[in-house]
């Protein structure tokens, strides 16, 4: 008996291989063929993938700053899950879209087996289970879905193992292997939850069903093995969470939004309801749904549509929990505004078991050549989806292999950036209307290609910003004949367009011929904010050779002012200036990183010799400050050990004045942006703060200036502890970088030095709310309260107060 089991095993799990790896061939081939650009979505996953690649370059498993690290790279709905699991793949064959969608491969065989292992538990059949295995390998969703990189598949991979676990683990006694399933629930419920966030609607109501059937039969052990699998679940994902819920759900918010935009029907219309039911038969191919449902009506009609027939079909073979999941997942994603067949993706495993019951339900001669001829059909139909075959084009012809990459030179685009500026991290400011091969992700993910060392990113839909966007970058490109965009943002673009072909401060650095008699243009800016240049001499120490700047600054206004220094690679791009200009009535700051932080040419690119940086920017002379004489001081802050050097400097000194004109003067660096907005954060005032944050981050991707800030300011505070406006900048970098801990600590100080202003009160409680400690919140708002209790949104954050008070959270 043995004997025939483990042969029964082998073959079965021989037949399995074979159909993994006729999805292989099938899948490769199509890779092969293909030479594409990703578009938008594949862009920015494969984006992720690589900035986890990086991450894990630099592994530290004992290292509490590498997990913060790791999990600040998603902060959006786009979780870290799938990204993670490209990553070995990336180091063994390579960093590119074809060797990154391996990893599909892996998902593949997790649903084969996961499919198989429950239609074997459900059914007791073995021809059940290995055709709803085949199925998942035939369906051409899945074999779309295969082809391309996105969370979906990755997602159906997890959902469809966590729902084969559950279900054997509910009808499991209370032993070791019971054990083992409910740690391995656990893991794979917080799997799903890093997969996706919406993931868990798949898994929802068949666990509360789980709940309550187990409640009702008074299984006491099964009920702790589920709270036990929670907490496993949250020791997985609870500190992705931890850290970005509130991004998680604005970013959700917002893809609801997308959704209204593209005029997706609502679930209050009938069109709604009907979006997903009426794509299954592309999705899952006319002759496996057109046989299943032929099958069952024959079998319905042989049993004279017995009721008792169909009861016993239902309970027998577990078919009733299949539809649980299915249906309870097909109403919540109905229920959700942004809507595309790919969301749906885990309820296909489903789909396939239930249409192999159907398809196996009569058993005869005849019926297995229909099945055969069915299965043959199935796999023409998914190949037709896949490949240019000359066949019904009504079929097929959903996801071809093109030459996309061959017409478009955007490797080329991001190679002549590189090669003008070596040395210095890039950023390439997009302005065309945003196509599947002409987007800010395609280019992004093209430059983290190049080593990271060019950023893509799409101009401003604002007409205030457009002159600022044309400062802070160095890089353009504009597009002709492109794709007209209505309204307001094709306008602005068709500005932005104009105002870079006609500025005399860029140069066109290069074009480039595209289909339809389309070109592409690159323009670099003249003067760059930085120039670099390696010397020929080599190990001399870092200097500070030259701070040239008019001998009269306007109070007020952005004073030119360019600094030259030399010294080795490694000081130079771990350097921070501290430059204070004072005298004994005050003083004003331009503390910034050396090249404001661009300096680099890869991440194993450490060059030798000497280089000597020229940096062409403004200071910011507040207007608070009395007019008069000023002398500049300077210090070196070596970000790697934190030590601070005085550096050797001629006597400069200078005299601010009240009135004066400069023209064309230089942008100010972001550090001195940053320190602007601190007093509007001080009283209260964000909105105009988060807008202009929002554009920094366009500028520097790499958010390099709130670290510079968080270096100068916690140097600064050791012997300035009162210095309200570095306090309030501080607040800003650390709240920008998410970094909890350090906020409430600054804050804390803050409430001690600015202890009347009832706004650092509040955001001392909103940081706690974050943190889910609602009583440490409720403490500081009532203090707010007692300052100014007109403030809006004190009534908000008490009710959240009280909300979060009463909610069974678990924190870690």
């Amino acid at each position: 008996m043995n004997h025939n089991r483990h042969y029964q095993w082998q073959r079965d799990y021989l037949i399995l291989l074979i159909i993994w790896l006729l999805g292989l061939v099938i899948d490769r081939t199509w890779f092969l063929l293909d030479d594409s650009i990703p578009a938008h979505d594949q862009s920015a996953h494969l984006t992720g993938a690589l900035s986890h690649y990086h991450i894990f370059n630099n592994f530290n498993i004992f290292s509490g700053d590498w997990w913060l690290s790791l999990w600040q790279l998603t902060p959006s709905y786009r979780a870290p899950f799938v990204y993670i699991c490209t990553v070995p793949f990336l180091f063994l064959f390579g960093k590119g879209y074809d060797q990154a969608s391996l990893v599909n491969l892996l998902y593949s065989a997790i649903i084969i087996l996961s499919v198989y292992h429950l239609g074997k538990y459900l059914f007791k059949n073995i021809k059940i289970a290995i055709t709803a295995s085949t199925f998942c390998l035939l369906l051409p969703i899945l074999g779309i879905n295969r082809t391309d990189y996105l969370l979906d598949y990755g997602l159906t991979a997890v959902v469809i193992l966590t729902f084969t676990i559950l279900t054997i683990w509910k009808d499991s006694y209370a032993g070791f292997l019971s054990w083992v399933l409910t740690i391995s629930l656990g893991l794979g419920i917080g799997l799903i939850m890093l997969a996706k966030p919406t993931g868990f609607i798949f898994i929802l109501i068949p666990g509360i069903w789980t709940l309550i059937t187990l409640i009702k039969n008074r299984k006491f052990i099964k009920l702790i093995q589920s709270g036990l699998s929670l907490i496993v679940a949250w020791l997985i994902c609870g500190s992705w969470y931890s850290l970005n819920w509130l991004t998680i759900i604005t970013s959700a918010l917002n893809a609801n939004s997308v959704g209204k935009g593209e005029g997706d029907p609502a679930a209050t219309t009938i069109a709604g309801w009907l979006f997903y039911p009426q794509l299954i038969p592309e999705t899952v191919g006319l002759p496996i749904l057109s046989v299943s449902f032929g099958i069952l009506f024959v079998y319905l009609i042989k049993h004279d549509f017995s009721q008792d027939a169909i009861k016993i079909s239902l309970q027998k073979s577990g078919l009733n929990w299949l539809l649980i999941s299915l249906v309870s997942s097909y109403i919540l994603c109905t229920l959700g505004t942004n809507k595309d067949i790919r969301f749906i993706l885990p309820c296909f495993p489903v789909i396939s078991l239930i249409l192999s019951h159907f398809f196996n339900l009569i058993e005869n001669i005849r019926f297995d050549k229909l099945r055969l001829a069915s299965l043959v059909l199935s796999i023409i139909v998914l190949l037709n989806n896949l490949f240019p075959l000359p066949l019904i084009q009504a079929w097929g012809g959903k996801h071809l292999p093109n030459d996309d990459a061959k017409k478009y030179p955007l490797s080329q685009l991001i190679e002549e950036i590189n090669q003008t500026t070596p040395y210095l991290r890039s950023t390439l400011g997009i302005i065309p209307v945003s196509t599947p091969q002409i987007n800010e992700f395609t280019f992004d993910y093209f430059g983290k290609l190049a080593d990271f060392r060019v950023h893509g990113r799409k101009l401003t839909t604002k007409l205030a910003d457009v002159n600022q966007d044309l400062d802070y970058f160095s890089w353009y490109i504009t597009r002709d004949n492109e794709p007209e965009q209505a309204g307001k943002k094709g306008e602005i673009k068709r500005k932005l367009k104009y105002l870079v072909e006609s500025s005399p401060d860029l140069k066109l650095q290069a074009d480039w011929e595209l289909p339809n008699n389309d070109k592409l243009r690159l323009y670099h800016r003249k003067n760059s904010d930085v120039v670099i240049k390696q010397l020929s001499y080599s190990n001399e120490p870092f200097t500070l050779e030259i701070v040239k700047i008019a001998k009269e600054l306007i109070r007020e206004k952005n004073n030119p002012v360019i600094y030259q220094m030399t010294g080795k690679w490694d000081d130079l791009q771990n350097g921070l200036l501290l430059l204070k200009w004072q005298n004994p009535q005050g003083s004003w700051y331009h503390d910034h990183a050396i090249a404001l932080g661009n300096l680099y040419c890869g991440f194993k690119c450490h060059p030798q010799g000497n280089f000597r940086v020229i940096e062409n920017i403004s200071t910011f002379v507040p207007k608070t400050l009395p007019l008069g004489k000023y002398q500049l001081s300077a210090l070196y802050l070596d970000r790697r050990s934190g030590k601070i050097t005085p550096l050797n400097i001629q006597n400069i000194t200078v005299n601010v004045i009240d009135k004066g004109n400069i023209e064309n003067s230089p942008p100010l660096d972001l550090v001195s942006r940053i320190s602007q907005l601190a007093p509007e954060l001080r009283n209260g005032k964000l909105e105009n703060i988060f807008e202009q944050i929002d554009n920094f981050n366009q500028y520097d991707p790499t958010q390099d200036y709130l670290k510079q800030i968080e270096f100068a300011a916690n140097y600064y505070l050791q012997y300035e502890p009162n210095n309200l406006n570095w306090r309030y900048t501080l607040v800003l970098s650390q709240l920008l970088q998410r970094k909890a801990p350090d906020l409430i600590q600054n804050l804390t100080e803050l409430t001690k030095y600015d202890a009347k202003n009832p706004y650092t009160w509040v955001y001392l409680a909103v940081v706690y709310l974050y943190e889910f400690q609602p009583r440490k919140a409720e403490a500081n708002l009532v203090i707010a309260e007692q300052i100014k209790p007109d403030i809006p949104e004190l009534k908000t954050l008490k009710t959240v107060t009280n909300i979060m008070k009463f909610l069974p959270l678990i924190h870690f």
